[in-house]
């Protein structure tokens, strides 16, 4: 009787005192950081899902995010001037995105905010990784196509988009943290613009871009950002390319300027430790599909094309990468993997010393076309 009695209050204490009613918080879906006249700026974009819930189509009257703005001379201190103007508890397990500025790139100001970031505890580190020099508050606000739910945005979602076309891989936090810290230093995160290139009855919609790319490192900030024409060679050095495409002008095919697309790509990078100073070796193997059928010898010249295509372009980036001071393939950790002892030799702040010269030979081959003959059948 008396250990019943004692069990009894028990009973009644049991419950999740410490936790949070689901309503009586916000939810932060992304947030973007800047940096001016030495004080952090902080945009948290939170997300209303009642309105989101039920259907990926959202209600166009209701209110679907909201932008809080603050600043503080320290990160916490902006934080803290952020939640002063806040109801509720601001949750940061639904975080899709971060976005920084030019100018927090140019202060080096990035890992310690990742740093800051990551100590709250239901931050997740698939968060993806971004870089703008656009007003934040604007482009955080910017909605997808066709009134879709924010969080299935290019922004929100790269990797739906990416799988379509692959020319800037996304970025996660974990993955940013990574290339910081391990040689050459720097981390390549998607550069966002925004384009009206999508029209509705009462005007311009503007939309994201994402066909730029920025460079920083931890020792001096922003390296530089490549553009279009100058990043192309990155997808084909990759093998998470999933499709792109490939166009240049060649007679024969009907109209001036062929396309062709690009389905797998296979990427080996050898450091040449015999020459001095060090040299590699890029071996790229593509998959690639043609709209047209056509007889051997077009086939021939086409495959020519497009090998020689793509080697100018994967020049052309790493030309561009060392303009800005950057080891975009990331030929220094090749070195570091594989031949550690030549490394601490001729490291420099973590990066192996680069020039036109360091690539010693570019080779792409394309191992199969229309997926369904091999090359080597072809040009027989």
């Amino acid at each position: 009787m008396k250990k019943l009695l004692i069990l009894l209050p028990l009973l009644l204490l049991a419950g999740c005192w410490d936790t949070n009613q689901p309503e009586r918080m916000y939810y932060l879906h992304s947030i973007g950081f800047d940096f001016k006249d030495g004080q952090y700026e902080v945009y948290a974009l939170i997300i209303d899902f009642t309105n989101i819930a039920k259907s990926d189509q959202p209600n166009p009257e209701a209110t679907q995010t909201e932008v809080g703005f603050a600043r503080g001379g320290t990160f916490d201190e902006a934080f803290f001037n952020l939640y002063n103007s806040m109801d509720e508890r601001l949750f940061y397990g639904h975080l899709s995105y971060v976005i920084f500025t030019d100018n927090v790139l140019k202060e080096n100001k990035v890992r310690n905010i990742i740093n800051s970031l990551i100590k709250y505890q239901e931050l997740r580190y698939n968060a993806w990784v971004y870089a703008t020099k656009e007003p934040l508050g604007e482009l955080m606000l910017t909605t997808p196509i066709l009134n879709k739910a924010i969080t299935l945005s290019k922004l929100s979602d790269p990797v739906n988009s990416y799988d379509q076309s692959s020319l800037i891989e996304p970025m996660s936090i974990r993955e940013v943290l990574l290339y910081l810290d391990e040689p050459s230093h720097e981390a390549i995160v998607p550069y966002v613009t925004t384009t009206e290139n999508w029209e509705i009855k009462k005007g311009k919609e503007p939309t994201y871009d994402l066909s730029a790319i920025a460079i920083f490192s931890n020792h001096d900030g922003l390296r530089g950002i490549l553009h279009k024409d100058d990043v192309k060679g990155m997808q084909f050095m990759t093998n998470d390319t999933r499709r792109s495409q490939l166009s240049f002008p060649l007679e024969g095919f009907g109209d001036p300027t062929v396309t062709v697309v690009v389905e797998q790509v296979d990427p080996k990078i050898n450091a040449i430790l015999s020459e001095s100073p060090i040299q590699f070796d890029i071996h790229v193997k593509l998959i690639v599909q043609t709209n047209d059928t056509i007889d051997k010898a077009l086939s021939k010249k086409l495959i020519k094309e497009i090998e020689k295509t793509v080697k100018e372009e994967i020049e052309n980036t790493y030309k561009a990468g060392l303009e800005n001071e950057a080891d975009v393939y990331r030929l220094s950790e090749v070195v570091y993997r594989k031949h550690i002892r030549t490394w601490k030799k001729i490291e420099e702040n973590g990066k192996v010393p680069l020039t036109m010269d360091s690539l010693r030979e570019v080779k792409v081959e394309v191992v199969k076309t229309n997926g369904e003959r091999t090359i080597e059948n072809s040009r027989r």
